[in-house]
């Protein structure tokens, strides 16, 4: 494949100001963590499947996860107020 000439590009400056306006409205954050590679196959491999990129599949399970363990603390603290309950009861 040829490279193009850098002569012939024209930059598209309303095109690239849209493209950044996006960009910014995005609630998307931009990061670098370590992940082990076992755990990046698997989570690419799912993403080969269902045809979307990994790190939209990531995000979805750090979402699942998070909600998960806010669910788990809610019960916690229902299951603490309720023992807390029956031991004023028994205490009475």
């Amino acid at each position: 494949m040829k490279q193009p000439k850098l002569s012939n590009l024209v930059i598209n400056g309303s095109g690239t100001k849209k493209i950044r306006e996006i960009a910014t409205r995005s609630k998307k954050i931009k990061i670098t963590i370590n992940v082990d590679k076992d755990s990046l196959d698997s989570i690419k491999e799912m993403a080969s499947k269902t045809g979307g990129s990994y790190q939209k599949i990531l995000n979805e399970i750090l979402k699942n996860g998070i909600e998960k363990h806010s669910n788990s603390e809610n019960r916690l603290q229902k299951l603490e107020r309720e023992v807390a309950k029956i031991k004023k009861k028994i205490a009475a």
